[in-house]
């Protein structure tokens, strides 16, 4: 599994460790689970996009309109 870093405000920070404290969960699955959320909301939105253009982005390049 790819490991991916980046950097947090401490604001950020603690309403992370806040809501991990209150909840007992840890940064790892509260984070992978916002991004896993925001994935599928992106995937969704992108097949509406793909089905109201009337594209079907597994049809061969050469065949789409």
């Amino acid at each position: 599994m790819p490991e991916i870093r980046w950097e947090a405000t401490a604001d950020e920070t603690a309403v992370l460790d806040g809501y991990c404290s209150a909840t007992g969960k840890n940064r790892t699955d509260v984070i992978r689970n916002l991004l896993k959320e925001w994935s599928k909301a992106k995937q969704h939105e992108a097949i509406i996009i793909c089905r109201v253009a009337g594209i079907n982005p597994v049809t061969p390049e050469g065949e789409r309109k």
